[in-house]
């Protein structure tokens, strides 16, 4: 099966047509948050009338915005980048070719392990590190993408053998 992805961002940028290799999203974890804070609020109605509904109302609108953010965040793997988009108020948008990536690693807690989510963190070759929680599959997600990034790094290598 092969997916296509429009990979250009802006309306000046050209379009580019690349395979996908691997895609996941954020995690439905994200939506424990304002479940947690749905049912304080459901418990606390007869006790504390006005506090409790107003509990109720922010749990709905936090809860609204985590499901908009699960709907448009993903982490894509192409044939020669990885592309992320998170968020929706506050986007942010990467796309990063695998030779200006060092390496790749991943974190689940207890949680996670029995649930499928976790934390994954990108290793630029600047030295700097991206972290991303509440990924879904983030072991899969490192696995593929160091895969990747090795592949990348050896036809490189295999082509201009004076490089680093």
């Amino acid at each position: 099966m092969e997916l296509n992805l429009n990979m250009s961002e802006s309306a000046n940028a050209p379009e580019q047509e690349e395979r996908i290799l691997y895609r996941t999203t954020l995690h439905w974890a994200v939506l424990l948050g304002p479940g947690m804070l749905l049912i304080v609020g459901g418990v606390s109605v007869r006790t504390q009338m006005v506090p409790a509904l107003v509990m109720i109302s922010l749990a709905v609108i936090w809860g609204l915005l985590c499901i908009r953010n699960l709907r448009t965040s993903e982490f894509v793997l192409t044939e020669s980048k990885l592309v992320i988009r998170i968020g929706f108020l506050f986007k942010r948008f990467y796309e990063i070719p695998y030779i200006e990536l060092g390496g790749a690693d991943f974190f689940k807690p207890a949680l996670g392990v029995m649930m499928g989510f976790g934390k994954i963190m990108i290793l630029r070759k600047d030295n700097k590190t991206m972290v991303f929680r509440l990924v879904a599959k983030p072991d899969e997600l490192a696995e593929k993408l160091k895969t990747e990034i090795i592949r990348a790094h050896e036809a490189l290598n295999a082509t201009d053998p004076a490089s680093p």
